[in-house]
């Protein structure tokens, strides 16, 4: 299995039908564990929550595939050697969109930057490790919570990853969807004590199945 994993800080059971499948295809989500490790043999996430006490950030594995046919590349008449692959596709950015359910604040979009190269031999067992709370999304919720809201706010992300071929061609994901319920629940740590890096990928805990925890601070 090959994980691709974000590099900068700040991703489903794939809903709806895909009309023709596009060069880059979105599958399953699966929330990796604390070391960031992605299990894909067990039960994919239909949605989940974060509490914003604690984390700022929603942690996501999508299955990813490059749905093009492996190609050399050629260099007048002769084929490059050494691998090259003329249907490798070079993701460059994520798009997150957001529908919120019921009343809650509007959050605007985003676009982020995150790289990797997808090769065309690319299967459904690759995944990427994607953050579905945008930047502006996120000053969106901390002026809703911040500003006197107190019930949780439902939304319905759609993702995108965009990127080039090779060749420089424009290229797309299929949109995929995935629920989020943020919430702000007050939790804050005791004088002296930290939150514990337990939830994916060493976050704090707050996401999903993954509680906050405290503890005292390391002696340095």
């Amino acid at each position: 299995m090959k994980n691709f994993y974000l590099a900068v800080p700040l991703a489903l059971a794939m809903t709806g039908c895909v009309d023709s499948a596009p060069d880059i295809q979105l599958f399953n989500a699966f929330i990796p564990d604390a070391s960031c490790a992605v299990n894909q043999s067990g039960l994919a996430s239909s949605g989940g929550s974060l509490d914003l006490s604690t984390s700022g950030r929603y942690l996501a594995a999508f299955q990813v595939r490059n749905s093009l046919s492996t190609q050399e590349v050629v260099v007048g008449e002769a084929p490059v050697t050494g691998g090259g692959d003329e249907s490798s596709i070079y993701v460059n950015n994520v798009e997150l969109n957001y529908e919120t359910q019921g009343t809650g604040p509007t959050l605007r979009s985003d676009v982020y930057p995150y790289y990797f190269n997808l090769p065309a031999n690319a299967t459904q067992s690759s995944s990427a490790v994607l953050d579905l709370l945008g930047a502006n999304a996120s000053a969106d919720l901390a002026a809703y919570f911040g500003g006197g809201g107190t019930a949780p706010v439902s939304v319905v992300v759609r993702l995108k990853l965009i990127g080039k071929t090779v060749n420089g061609k424009s290229t797309e994901s299929n949109e995929a969807t995935y629920p989020v319920t943020f919430y702000h629940s007050g939790f804050t740590c005791q004088a002296g004590t930290q939150l514990v890096p337990t939830g994916p990928c060493g976050l704090p805990g707050g996401q999903d199945g993954f509680p906050p925890e405290c503890t005292e601070p390391e002696e340095t």
